[in-house]
């Protein structure tokens, strides 16, 4: 199964003193780069990455169930201080299939 994953840290407040900067880079940005890359490599992120410009990731995560899902995304350190939404994705054919499927019902009832 395939996972539209959505990582968004959105910062409030006024910008951070270097000190909360560094914190920040070192207890969630570089951790979740490198687990990131290591959840790449296990094949368990199949596409995506950062978002240019902001602490964002877009990826696309293949895993057994939902809850293999939810353990993959919340392995990531970013998780704990991001927005995040994760979106089940289904295949081309699959979609094509159940559209074909109500075609034949609508068809049925005209």
């Amino acid at each position: 199964m395939l996972f539209l994953v959505e990582l968004d840290y959105v910062r409030s407040g006024p910008s951070p003193e270097p000190e909360a900067g560094l914190a920040f880079i070192d207890r969630f940005v570089l951790p979740t780069l490198a687990r990131a890359e290591q959840l790449a490599a296990e094949k368990k992120i199949v596409a995506g990455g950062p978002v240019i410009g902001r602490v964002a990731l877009r990826l696309m995560v293949e895993a057994d169930s939902h809850e293999e899902a939810d353990r993959v995304v919340s392995s990531l350190p970013l998780w704990a201080a991001a927005e995040t939404r994760v979106t089940p994705i289904i295949t081309f054919a699959d979609r094509r299939s159940h559209v074909q499927a109500v075609r034949e019902r609508l068809k049925g009832t005209s």
